[in-house]
């Protein structure tokens, strides 16, 4: 079996399960389905997985060609399997590559080809497409070497270091290095900040109440415009009543006024009628 780095070096902050020889015979079904003998899972990667189903490092970064890189975790075997059938539906990654860690959101960052060397590729944009060289570069000839990169040259012993416990190792950091004294607070400098935020909040509170007088200004005034409107509409609506109520008046007064003009009319013709017919009776 291919001898890795100690990787207690690497600080875990969570890590799987070993996953037993069982389990790695039966994961060639996950990288090769139709049993072509194609791909296979390289040496240095199976033994990672041998002593680790994926993980969260304390140590994270690494190198590439003068610009510094950062891992988020490695990929348990199966969200790896899970993620690479992902990304070939979506063509943006080509088979016989699984990938073996991600940055930050999920962002798959590292991957190793699937054959017996193993090489190991980076993808700088996530996004784009596996054939451009831009973002597509080869970071190790093994995954072995990805991890010896981790961490620098100085590995994690650069900011942390491990001491003896009942339960193994357990990581410590430096103590920290006191501040400078021009570097800290003087009294002085304290209080003018306090003083500084204090008219701050001055300001603010006072800015707080015009604008909560300006609002009830508004308010106010708009509700006055309401009121108005309304008091100008029902007079309106009273002027329309009463000139209404007149008219009908008018009207009744003018149809009595006929009535009576027709009444005395019919009462006339027939005092005319009685006294033509009075003497007539007479003349007889």
């Amino acid at each position: 079996m291919t001898k890795l780095r100690n990787l207690r070096e690497l600080l875990w902050r969570r890590k799987g399960p070993p996953l037993p020889a069982s389990v790695l015979e039966a994961a060639k079904l996950k990288i090769d389905p139709d049993s072509t003998g194609k791909w296979i899972l390289p040496a240095a990667y199976r033994a990672f997985l041998s002593n680790m189903d994926g993980g969260r490092p304390g140590v994270r970064d690494f190198t590439h060609k003068g610009v510094n890189h950062e891992i988020e975790a490695f990929y348990t075997f199966a969200d790896a399997a899970q993620t690479a059938e992902r990304l070939r539906k979506a063509m943006r990654l080509p088979e016989g590559y699984l990938p073996v860690a991600f940055a930050e959101g999920n962002r798959p960052l590292v991957f190793v080809e699937l054959n017996e060397k193993g090489k190991v590729w980076i993808r700088t944009n996530h996004r784009a497409a596996w054939k451009d060289k831009k973002v597509v570069h080869l970071l190790a000839k093994d995954f072995k070497e990805f991890l010896d990169m981790l961490g620098g040259a100085k590995s994690a012993k650069a900011s942390m270091s491990l001491v003896a416990s009942p339960w193994g190792p357990i990581a410590t950091r430096p103590k920290a290095k006191p501040i400078p004294n021009h570097d800290r607070d003087t009294p002085k400098k304290k209080k003018k900040k306090a003083s500084t935020k204090k008219k701050a909040t001055k300001k603010a509170s006072t800015k707080k109440k015009a604008t909560k007088k300006a609002s009830t200004k508004k308010k106010a005034t708009k509700k006055a415009s309401t009121k108005k409107k309304a008091t100008k509409k029902a007079a309106t609506k009273k002027k329309a009543t009463k000139k209404a109520a007149t008219k009908k008046k008018a009207t009744k007064k003018a149809s009595t006024k006929k009535k009576a003009t027709k009444k005395a009319s019919t009462k006339k013709k027939a005092t005319k009628k009685a006294s033509t017919k009075k003497k007539a009776k007479k003349k007889r």
